[in-house]
């Protein structure tokens, strides 16, 4: 069975800024369809009383956090660099844990100057094997994704594949639908070539803008160029039973725009 989640980081700035509550956000979530959450680990950190916050919002509104985002680099120049980068995807990792979370979706690896991106790519499939058994004592799966902000180092699907494979048939992919654009491709046409790896699924749309950074910007679900009903059906087509997550693009209120992209998306899913 396919489960819908919603991805919330683009709302923390609205959170911060006092125009939007937690309470709110997750009930909204909720009334849409979603069955989940997908959040940043760093916010735990930052704000231990979020913890018990959101066990408390989620049991209340019978939905769960499957997905963390751990953001870390693995890629380093130095030994200093490299003991940071797995601090940080442990502390994510104990995060998880501590919130019920079962996939901890490692991003926020980019170049390190000086490091040749081959190399680079070395690091962060030999780290991610490196922390398996740290994950699985936890009951963690790692994830890497398709990562927008890094095209040349972790986003392309031969390079995505090429870290999966270097770290082993226990780390797993979520595959970003409108993230691989920005390597001159199109989830539709890369999605046989890591489907059997892929254990979550970011849906998100994307205008062509030349004026933004990456050439890209953010829209309502259906309304730009990424092939997301096409990537939905095949889902369907063979049987992809976990969670999918809604990335809106944040360019209006939550509360305007999750419902909407939530319906949307359910229903290029069949739900």
């Amino acid at each position: 069975m396919i489960r819908v989640a919603v991805m919330t980081f683009m709302y923390r700035h609205t959170i911060t800024q006092g125009l939007l509550t937690h309470e709110k956000l997750v009930a909204g979530c909720a009334a849409g369809g979603a069955g989940g959450l997908e959040m940043f680990h760093q916010d735990f950190v930052d704000q231990p009383a979020l913890g018990p916050l959101y066990r408390r919002l989620l049991a209340d509104h019978a939905m769960t956090l499957p997905v963390m985002d751990v953001i870390t680099n693995l890629v380093y120049a130095d030994r200093a660099q490299k003991q940071a980068g797995i601090d940080r995807l442990r502390r994510g990792m104990d995060v998880c844990a501590e919130m019920g979370t079962g996939i901890a979706h490692v991003a926020g690896c980019k170049p390190v100057e000086g490091v040749p991106l081959d190399d680079a790519r070395r690091m962060i499939g030999d780290a991610l094997a490196e922390q398996v058994d740290y994950a699985a004592a936890r009951g963690i799966t790692l994830a890497i994704e398709d990562f927008l902000p890094s095209p040349t180092l972790i986003c392309s699907s031969a390079d995505c594949r090429e870290i999966l494979d270097r770290a082993g048939s226990a780390v797993k992919f979520v595959f970003d639908t409108g993230n691989f654009i920005v390597a001159d491709e199109q989830a539709d046409q890369v999605l046989d070539k890591l489907y059997d790896r892929s254990i979550h699924f970011h849906f998100k749309d994307f205008t062509r803008a030349p004026d933004k950074p990456f050439g890209v910007q953010g829209c309502a679900l259906g309304d730009g160029v990424i092939p997301n009903q096409a990537v939905a059906g095949e889902i369907v087509r063979r049987g992809y039973d976990g969670w999918v997550a809604l990335e809106a693009s944040g360019h209006l209120p939550a509360m305007e725009q999750v419902p909407a992209d939530l319906a949307v998306l359910r229903g290029m899913l069949g739900l």
